[in-house]
């Protein structure tokens, strides 16, 4: 669930460490709004991206600075609806 804030930015996902990923929407073209992220100590870090390059690099780039990749050597998806 997505939620705007009175600072701009519009939080789409979160983290088990806190941190916020957030849109700032800023413009009326919501496929040119940054990431944002609200780090768990309130630090605000911009990004020059949008949310799918964002999850990429998160995903795979090792020095990214909220880089998963660092902990895991592979990705995987999991459904989550329930079979039967």
């Amino acid at each position: 669930m997505t939620h705007f804030r009175e600072d701009g930015l519009l939080v789409w996902a979160g983290t088990e460490h806190e941190d916020l990923y957030c849109w700032r929407a800023d413009g009326e073209d919501p496929d040119r709004w940054p990431v944002v992220v609200q780090s768990f100590d309130g630090e605000d870090v911009p990004f020059d991206c949008q949310a799918a390059e964002f999850v990429c690099r998160i995903l795979t780039d090792p020095h990214h600075p909220f880089t998963m990749a660092r902990y895991f050597d592979t990705h995987w998806l999991m459904n989550y609806r329930e079979s039967g």
